[in-house]
């Protein structure tokens, strides 16, 4: 196993905490509020969950193939096929996955364009990796900057948030086509139950200030891949650099 990108035991273990915290359960029931719907959208066949956290006990669908590729910390419940392994390497054939989740992932690797690199591999034809993240404008990137300038050695997140923007451009440079995305969970850490009032005024007042976001894309194929047969990264890298076809367009109303 690799260990590029992956971060020590404490650092996972620090996130699983997080968590089950006050600030991670409100953002983790958004979560879970919006993220089956678009899973319905897309009627994958396989999907691939990197990491933690966990949305339910057990994946929505029984007639799906739901794996976790568990990087240390999640302990999934038997409902799930549990693989070990680390993100920027995974453990996969190619084209093996309908649809890829990255539930909170980037913000805590040392490599995201190497995490995306492996899922447009994994990915079928057509297939989808659908990301959740922090936003650098909501109040969780504030309280992080407050813990780090604290010293607090028990906050899991060290890196900066990664700004949607930047996500954008990973996304097309690894021949993802843009499809969708949004803002959701405002309600600022500590009022928790208090303050779900601002989740119905935030997407229409202030839908950047968001805690987090969604975005949706699709495998693009410059060149049709024969079934079965892996290219290595570093020339589809340079395949791709040297591809004329132009970015398709996509839809990001909801994006602000």
């Amino acid at each position: 196993m690799s260990g590029r990108g992956r971060l020590s035991r404490p650092q996972e273990q620090r996130a699983a905490v997080w968590w089950d915290s006050g600030a991670g359960r409100l953002l983790l029931d958004r979560a879970r509020d919006i993220l089956p719907r678009w899973i319905e959208r897309l009627q994958p066949e396989t999907v691939l969950q990197l990491g933690q956290p966990l949305f339910w006990g057990m994946p929505p669908g029984t007639e799906r193939t739901w794996v976790l590729l568990n990087d240390g910390a999640a302990l999934p419940p038997e409902a799930y096929l549990q693989v070990c392994g680390a993100c920027p390497d995974m453990p996969f054939a190619p084209m093996r996955f309908d649809l890829v989740i990255v539930p909170f992932c980037l913000s805590r690797m040392g490599d995201p364009e190497a995490v995306l690199d492996e899922c447009w591999r994994v990915l079928r034809p057509e297939g989808h990796v659908l990301i959740m993240d922090f936003n650098p404008g909501g109040s969780l990137s504030f309280m992080r900057r407050w813990r780090l300038w604290r010293r607090d050695r028990a906050w899991p997140w060290r890196r900066p948030f990664l700004p949607l923007g930047k996500l954008r451009t990973l996304l097309e440079n690894q021949d993802f086509i843009l499809k969708e995305g949004r803002y959701f969970q405002y309600t600022l850490p500590g009022l928790e139950k208090n303050a779900q009032w601002m989740e119905l005024v935030g997407d229409r007042w202030w839908p950047a200030g968001a805690n987090a976001y969604l975005l949706l894309a699709q495998r693009r194929d410059p060149e049709r891949p024969l079934v079965g047969l892996a290219t290595p990264v570093k020339m589809r890298r340079e395949r791709r650099k040297v591809s004329s076809e132009a970015p398709a367009a996509y839809d990001h109303s909801d994006l602000g």
